[in-house]
């Protein structure tokens, strides 16, 4: 049998929200509006990116094992279960499923990281962990109304390890030296729901070639913009289950147009160069 690779699909399946989840903590206002408007997703997750989700899947599930044989959560543990939230808070609907508890009730949120991502590695290892896992533990600290939680962090290959300590004192949550602040997340959300559209432009699909400073973009995004491989904007549009409409309601066109390209060009001359006064004349 011949496969040709490309015709494999993934459905996902995309219901409308009732509610927010503690997992939608920094996801941008353009998703979230469309999703608790129950609009059709635009861009389907490739199948082979649904690889990288399974093996991250996998190795939490190996990490809650590790803190069951370790006596840290109880054997019996099932976040289908114990660590199902449900709760209001000031006109929201909040749901959640916490990934494990210590045997004194303390939520443990779980992640898996890529391990060719050094960059996220470098934060971790100067402890500064994800802000958007900071509050997605900050939204169980307080569903439970504990002032203690923890982040459990690994690499996908476990070379990489990190264990954090997160505190509440009031609306603030320390985790490392990262603070997040709960409550203005909560009136972000409260600021959604009252939305007619969402702002469009919250994020920028790509920046105008005339307000990019390319003296700070690396030479490798300028070689893939000045070769149309990729735009210099937010990822937040790129990655998005929402992209095709994003980008069309920002009135764009995908990728960079013949004239854009001409300019990026003219403006990346020499980007090459290891004389720096030679670059972007």
């Amino acid at each position: 049998m011949n496969l040709d690779l490309t015709t494999l699909e993934y459905k996902q399946e995309v219901k409308k929200k009732d509610a927010f989840y503690a997992s939608d903590v920094q996801r941008p206002a353009f998703e979230l509006w469309h999703q608790l408007a129950g609009t059709p997703i635009t861009n389907q997750m490739n199948w082979y990116d649904t690889l990288k989700m399974g093996a991250g899947n996998g190795v939490e599930s190996s990490m809650l094992k590790v803190l069951k044989d370790s006596g840290i959560v109880a054997e019996d543990y099932d976040q289908h279960v114990q660590g199902k939230v449900n709760f209001e808070r000031d006109g929201l609907t909040i749901h959640g499923r916490i990934d494990a508890l210590t045997k004194d009730g303390l939520p443990i949120e779980i992640k898996s990281i890529n391990n060719k991502n050094q960059w996220d590695i470098k934060a971790y290892e100067t402890g500064y962990p994800r802000e958007n896992y900071v509050g997605q533990l900050a939204v169980y600290m307080d569903a439970l109304g504990v002032d203690i939680g923890h982040l459990f962090v690994a690499t996908v290959d476990g070379l990489g390890r990190f264990w954090f300590e997160c505190r509440r004192e009031g609306d603030v949550f320390s985790c490392g030296n990262v603070k997040f602040n709960l409550a203005k997340e909560y009136d972000r959300w409260r600021e959604i729901l009252k939305l007619d559209k969402p702002d469009v432009f919250e994020y920028r699909y790509k920046i105008p070639v005339d307000e990019i400073d390319w003296s700070k973009v690396s030479a490798d995004k300028i070689s893939k913009a000045r070769n149309n491989k990729a735009v210099i904007g937010d990822y937040q549009v790129t990655y998005s289950r929402f992209k095709d409409l994003w980008i069309k309601s920002q009135g764009v066109e995908q990728g960079y147009t013949a004239e854009e390209i001409l300019k990026i060009r003219k403006l990346t001359n020499n980007y090459t160069s290891k004389d720096a006064s030679k670059r972007f004349k």
